[in-house]
């Protein structure tokens, strides 16, 4: 894997990362992961753990809403991805907090800003602290899940989300595609379309030409086009974009939503660390009850 703390995104945050992966490393009694029980803390939590695991280094996974006060410990900030702010250093501890970064540089020269989540800043740091982790190989395409949940993809483009999607792209850790390549696409994402209609279309898909692609992929966006909803950068990750990581069947987003019902139907301690587990495991969310 190439190093993702050398993009462009993570550039202001570089240091503190590299600082806080020399801590943990050097650290002389158990780490502790903490992070309040949300699905946005599973996630950011994860890619640490899976690392810690893969180094040998012993510790210990808290969803709880008290902030550690000693010891050496990664906190995820409980601050709304609305609302940015730097992540900060404590004694013995470090808290990641989502910020705005430069994402790309226009073909005039011109920044455009977006924001960087705790799971994106997590997974950077992750493989400083193991860079030859085999879990963190396999759970790579969830670096991108924090930008997908945050709210900036339903008003505006999000260049952050979109230059770290190409960087995996560019390093084969996932593909994107259309929605009819998705095996296992979830219908909740689909509100304003015949799901039998997505059946009949990828059925048809393989020997389609370009033309005839183009005008089926029109037509299952019409529908949505008429309540305006979703937004369109959420309609280009739902119909042109969806991500795929190696041998997933179900993409980045419908895996998201099937996520959120273990905090509708379970407590969110355990909805934490069943998902927590899961990715561990597989690097997948299934659905609750499958």
């Amino acid at each position: 894997m190439r190093e993702l703390v050398r993009e462009a995104a993570f550039f202001e945050i570089s240091e503190f990362l590299e600082r806080t992966a020399r801590l943990v490393l050097g650290a002389s009694s158990r780490v502790l992961l903490s992070s309040s029980p949300t699905l946005e803390g599973a996630l950011s939590l994860v890619p640490l753990e899976g690392a810690l695991i893969d180094s040998g280094i012993p510790y210990r996974r808290s969803f709880s809403t008290e902030i550690p006060n000693s010891g050496t410990f990664v906190r995820v900030s409980d601050v709304l991805l609305s609302n940015y702010e730097m992540p900060i250093e404590t004694s013995g501890g470090f808290t990641l907090s989502p910020i705005v970064v430069d994402g790309l540089t226009g073909h005039q020269g011109d920044v455009r800003k977006g924001p960087l989540s705790p799971v994106a800043q997590s997974h950077a740091m992750a493989q400083l602290i193991c860079p030859s982790s085999k879990r963190l190989r396999m759970m790579r395409p969830w670096a991108l899940s924090g930008n997908w949940i945050d709210k900036a993809l339903d008003t505006s483009y999000d260049p952050v989300f979109s230059a770290i999607r190409d960087f995996l792209v560019s390093e084969g850790s996932i593909r994107v595609v259309p929605v009819t390549e998705v095996p296992d696409p979830e219908p909740q994402n689909y509100p304003w379309l015949d799901m039998d209609e997505l059946l009949t279309t990828r059925e048809s898909w393989p020997e389609m030409g370009l033309d005839e692609r183009s005008e089926a992929m029109s037509a299952l966006a019409l529908h949505s086009l008429l309540p305006n909803i979703p937004s369109t950068p959420r309609l280009e990750g739902l119909l042109w974009q969806c991500i795929l990581g190696i041998g997933w069947d179900a993409d980045l987003a419908s895996q998201i939503t099937r996520a959120h019902r273990y905090w509708d139907e379970l407590v969110p301690r355990e909805a934490s660390n069943l998902v927590s587990d899961s990715i561990l495991s597989t690097g997948r969310i299934t659905s609750l009850k499958s």
